[in-house]
């Protein structure tokens, strides 16, 4: 059973919502943990051992589960975050739905991995295969950032695991800004290195690997700046930067800390590079009766609303449903603006999935 359990917290009103039975037993890996913020809404309560397990490949990737009933939702994270960062969303979806909220491989409680190949796709077969392993069946997908990249890229190639989507502020290879979805797939990104491999010789490769390391450091410059100054860099993307709490700013930092962490870092940091696709050609695969919400936080600085505009013109070229919801928020409405995605999805979600 996947209930709700209170849990006592400094600052917060501990709440339990009885929609499955409870017993005295202590906390395991299938109840969460729901409080109550200072503005009253419910969340997921911060566990620092992480949750449930699922081996993927002989790595171990941390979920969350809630929610007995109803058509099975999949919560996907963005770039250095994890399944926490949906704290406002799994309990409110789970008393009609069932919800699962994953770390993605080389984030949050889930493995970290320096020498996986990491990019959208990669992720993509990673958030299909769990579908079809945990879930058992097609699921709604929500992504947020380059999650919302990720859940797209498992839309595209698996959509016979996939009911809808649903994409917050994705963050991804956009392509053309003028976007034809008659063009042709990128060629083969490893067939191209080869042929580059051929034309420039040992000195030209040379060049490449040092350029490679080249981006480690910067990676790596990135990575330890970057851990000190979280709470600075979400406020940065924050419209409400009250949300940027000690609880959400330790689950972040905490997983910086693993060993593999830097190298992890590293690898994905080159991972948008990897990308064999952009935005508009996988948006263009989609079948013609995927149900698609666009959610947008308008005060983003990184991924501005020409974005979302760009996206809205494949789906007409394409023949798609879409349907798009500005936001007044930042780049992580789910987090910034809760009650306002929450509204949204409970709204699309009973209009498309009853």
């Amino acid at each position: 059973m996947h209930g709700l359990v209170p849990r006592p917290r400094r600052n917060f009103r501990s709440v339990l919502r009885p929609f499955s039975s409870i017993g005295a037993a202590p906390v395991d890996k299938n109840t969460i943990e729901v409080e109550v913020d200072s503005k009253g809404r419910e969340r997921l309560a911060l566990r620092e051992e992480g949750w449930k397990r699922w081996n993927w490949n002989g790595h171990n990737i941390n979920y969350i589960q809630s929610g007995e009933k109803g058509t099975p939702i999949l919560l996907i994270h963005g770039f250095g975050a994890h399944a926490y960062h949906w704290r406002y969303q799994i309990p409110e979806l789970s008393k009609n739905h069932r919800v699962y909220s994953i770390c993605m491989l080389g984030y949050g409680w889930s493995d970290k991995s320096p020498c996986a190949p990491y990019s959208p796709e990669f992720w993509g077969t990673q958030v299909a295969d769990f579908v079809k392993e945990v879930i058992g069946e097609k699921a709604v997908l929500v992504g947020n950032s380059i999650g919302a990249v990720t859940a797209l890229a498992a839309a595209s190639e698996y959509p016979e695991w996939v009911q809808g989507l649903v994409m917050l502020n994705a963050a991804g290879k956009f392509g053309d800004m003028d976007p034809d979805v008659t063009g042709e797939i990128k060629p083969n990104a490893e067939k191209e290195e080869r042929e580059m491999e051929a034309r420039m010789g040992p000195a030209g490769l040379m060049t490449m690997a040092i350029g490679e390391a080249f981006k480690d450091i910067v990676a790596s410059a990135i990575f330890y700046s970057t851990r000190y100054r979280i709470s600075d860099i979400l406020k940065q993307v924050y419209l409400d930067r009250d949300q940027v709490d000690a609880d959400l700013v330790k689950s972040i930092t905490s997983p910086a800390l693993d060993p593999k962490a830097l190298g992890t870092f590293q690898s994905i940091y080159r991972a948008p590079g990897r990308g064999k696709q952009t935005v508009n050609q996988m948006m263009a695969k989609l079948p013609q009766d995927m149900k698609v919400l666009l959610l947008w936080g308008q005060q983003d600085p990184w991924m501005q609303p020409e974005k979302a505009d760009q996206i809205i013109k494949v789906c007409d070229q394409a023949g798609l449903e879409c349907e798009y919801v500005p936001l007044t928020s930042g780049h992580c409405p789910q987090d910034d603006t809760p009650t306002e995605v929450n509204e949204n999805l409970n709204r699309w979600m009973q209009a498309n999935f009853p």
